[in-house]
């Protein structure tokens, strides 16, 4: 039958061709990518009669359902089945993507794989569905034929449990068990988030542990089952990967394990701190240059060096304070009174060595205030003393006493 409607069920076929005998079974044709019906679908009656009635009335009178009017034709044999199936696969190519292998490990609610299972793991498997299916409608992903994607794994159970119990089924080259570094242990390994990954040598070996361990309630519990299916991939991540050398086929017998956040941050500060340290001074180019054409060692070059510069600044401070002295000396011939002031102001008056400037620092400024204010108050208090003593010894007369 074609030009079914998408919304239509099985229970709508029967209930429409249940009026020319018994129906065995329907069987829908669905578009795994799409996750919809094709619009397809096989209907078997108990006997070839009842068929033949149906085959001669959808001449006559169309067959509707939903509004369309049913496409009504008769099964093709297996043989002719076959012959047509590898026709229609020269046409269209191979399954590169690997997408008859998306459904290997899917239990649908309500069948008979689904009694038992608790509706916590019925929910995980419904998401684990859904994200499968957004992530096989982008072509960069694929499904992987010898690598496994196990969930539902308690938080306890380690790489080597997980190889350990994959190894009966085949050659394991690789088991990972992602982890949060965040919450790392005190030896820096990350808390188990409940999934990983388990890549085997052949698809076979593969095939084997998925549909052993899938649904398997000895495995870890009856309320706790794992969720074994065919892992997706990315292509452009497997591409990168290979050209950088980083895939590898050996058996890793530890796995590796990722820093903790607390020692990736100590490793970064260290650096910073090496970083911010101050760098010893480079020498001159000149110097440098020097040394390697004469034989001499290279201290002695630098201290030459250093008192060429010395003597430099000496020649300079020298021409500054000739015209001073000629000024001194015409002044010392005129007769001139000096004060101590004056001297003070001249000795504060010379040029200072070059270095690094005295600042008072916070303690001295706070003495030199806390002194100034003493002072202050002791010159107030003194002021006082006197006009108050003022007061008491001065007598006042009045005007009659004259």
């Amino acid at each position: 039958m074609g030009n079914l409607p998408f919304d239509a069920e099985k229970e709508d076929i029967e209930e429409a061709f249940s009026v020319f005998g018994d129906i065995r079974y329907v069987r829908m044709v669905y578009d795994k990518e799409k996750d919809r019906p094709k619009g397809i679908a096989f209907l078997q009656f108990s006997e070839k009669s009842d068929a033949d009635s149906c085959l001669q009335r959808a001449e006559v009178q169309p067959i509707c359902i939903g509004g369309r009017t049913i496409a009504v034709k008769q099964a093709v044999d297996g043989k002719q089945l076959s012959i047509s199936n590898s026709k229609s696969s020269e046409k269209n190519g191979k399954d590169n993507r690997n997408l008859h292998l998306a459904m290997e490990g899917v239990i649908k609610e309500g069948t008979n794989a689904a009694a038992g299972i608790s509706k916590a793991d019925m929910m995980k498997r419904k998401l684990a569905l859904e994200a499968k299916k957004k992530k096989l409608k982008n072509i960069n992903f694929f499904v992987s034929t010898d690598r496994l994607c196990v969930r539902n794994m308690p938080s306890t159970f380690s790489e080597t449990d997980l190889k350990q119990l994959m190894s009966k089924y085949g050659h394991v080259v690789q088991v990972k068990i992602m982890r949060d570094i965040k919450q790392a242990n005190s030896a820096g390994i990350g808390k188990s988030k409940g999934y990983g990954f388990v890549q085997f040598s052949k698809h076979e070996a593969a095939l084997a542990a998925l549909r052993a361990t899938n649904n398997n309630p000895s495995t870890f519990s009856s309320q706790k089952r794992p969720i074994v299916d065919f892992s997706i991939e990315n292509s452009g991540i497997m591409n990168a990967r290979a050209k950088k050398g980083s895939v590898s086929n050996t058996d890793e017998k530890t796995p590796k394990v990722k820093k903790s956040f607390n020692l990736r941050w100590k490793e970064k500060r260290e650096k910073r701190k090496e970083s911010s340290a101050p760098k010893k001074p480079k020498l001159d180019p000149e110097s440098t240059s020097n040394s390697l054409h004469n034989n001499q060692p290279q201290g002695d070059k630098i201290e030459k060096s250093k008192k060429k510069k010395n003597k430099k600044r000496r020649h300079a401070g020298d021409e500054l304070k000739k015209p001073d002295q000629e000024s001194d000396s015409k002044n010392s011939a005129k007769p001139s009174v000096v004060s101590e002031s004056t001297s003070e102001t001249q000795k504060s008056a010379k040029p200072r060595k070059k270095g690094k400037s005295e600042r008072p620092n916070k303690k001295q400024k706070r003495d030199k205030e806390q002194g100034e204010e003493a002072a202050f108050q002791k010159l107030v208090q003194n002021y006082k003393g006197k006009l108050q003593s003022a007061d008491q010894t001065k007598t006042f007369k009045k005007w009659y006493d004259d």
